[in-house]
């Protein structure tokens, strides 16, 4: 038997380990609760301003604790056009900015540490939309930029890509908003792009059927439109499409690819109007259906923020199904506030053909082909 000295000390040694121990691991856990980080995300669309405020988790980006959403109708898109103009007007100005606050006051409710915003398609063709953002971040401290399409088609794929179980061979992510339209895909077990980008979209394909249609002047909204209208306007509307860009979508459609719908159009307006949940395939008949109860009504019939664009986006995917050579796709709602939490996290690309990003921690992230983990990395 050892001494009682000895054996004294040996508890002391061991309780000294075991507290040692203790400590470093409330070290490790206060590092890792440390590393999260709340988040206010605003995509500024050409019709629509959407604010996310969530908790993001560095090594798990995809799975935000989101504390709030909310959207507002800012039409800058419209604002362009309806003036035939290059410059948002004073007044859109006025009260987009008034908009920024309110929705600024309520994500500050959360303290976070950051606040991040994307602006498209609006802010690519308006010449003082540098201008409007540099008064916000001067006003905010608001972290923004003015995405290009290839840049918004990206983000939106890298956010479809991170929600689905399994990735599949060949995936296409088609988002249409109020101003422009992005299919883009990946070449399977590369790192190459392929794109269609066009000005096809809500709000410009609304304020061309108002023209073909010859509405009066000063109205914004084609409705009630009868069958004839919208037979005119899809036959008019398919003169629009570049063929070229569907026939590559038709070939990547033929070969098996899966293509996943997100956006206002697509995850908003036909979802609603098909009342399907989002994660179901829209088909083809299923968008003649809806057209078919749509026509001859009202935007008070028809109800909503979003009435006078509703039926005419049903012609316009409708449409574009057809010369896709597509009977149904996947819709998926989300939107680039959530892209942009993704697009913050050092191990947040799924992307194969990124490189490690310097002094990266311990996140991984899957690869789109194989699913094994890869390097953090950021394209």
């Amino acid at each position: 038997m050892l001494p009682a000295k000895l054996r004294q000390r040996h508890r002391l040694t061991r309780l000294t380990t075991t507290l040692a121990l203790l400590l470093a691991g409330l070290l490790v856990i206060t590092a890792v609760r440390a590393e999260r980080t709340t988040v206010a995300s605003f995509d500024i669309g050409s019709g629509t301003t959407r604010l996310l405020v969530a908790e993001v988790d560095p090594c798990n980006a995809a799975q935000p604790r989101i504390y709030e959403r909310q959207s507002r109708r800012m039409s800058y898109g419209a604002d362009l056009l309806d003036h035939q103009s290059d410059r948002f007007s004073p007044a859109l100005m006025a009260e987009a900015s008034a908009t920024m606050q309110e929705l600024i006051e309520r994500a500050q409710v959360y303290q976070p540490d950051r606040i991040v915003a994307v602006a498209t398609q609006a802010f690519r063709s308006a010449a003082n939309g540098e201008e409007l953002l540099d008064e916000w971040r001067q006003r905010w401290d608001l972290d923004a930029r003015i995405l290009s399409q290839e840049e918004e088609a990206r983000l939106a794929y890298r956010l479809v890509l991170s929600r689905l179980a399994e990735a599949p061979q060949q995936l296409i992510v088609w988002d249409i908003g109020a101003g422009s339209q992005q299919l883009v895909w990946r070449e399977p077990g590369s790192a190459r792009w392929g794109h269609v980008n066009s000005r096809i979209a809500s709000v410009s394909f609304r304020n061309r059927a108002l023209e073909w249609l010859n509405r009066p002047p000063g109205r914004y909204s084609p409705n009630p439109l009868s069958v004839d209208e919208a037979e005119q306007l899809a036959a008019v509307l398919g003169e629009w499409i570049n063929p070229d860009d569907s026939a590559v979508i038709r070939h990547l459609v033929k070969k098996g690819a899966m293509v996943v719908g997100i956006g206002g159009v697509h995850g908003a307006s036909l979802v609603n109007q098909l009342d399907l949940a989002p994660g179901n395939d829209i088909t083809r008949d299923a968008i003649a259906a809806a057209l078919a109860s749509q026509i001859g009504r009202s935007d008070q019939e028809i109800g909503g923020d979003y009435a006078d664009t509703d039926v005419v986006n049903l012609i316009l995917v409708g449409t574009l199904m057809d010369h896709f050579g597509m009977q149904s796709y996947r819709v998926m709602r989300m939107d680039l506030t959530e892209a942009v939490l993704l697009d913050l996290m050092p191990g947040s690309s799924a992307d194969p053909g990124c490189k490690p990003l310097p002094g990266a921690g311990p996140c991984r992230v899957p690869d789109q082909n194989t699913r094994e983990p890869v390097a953090p990395c950021r394209n």
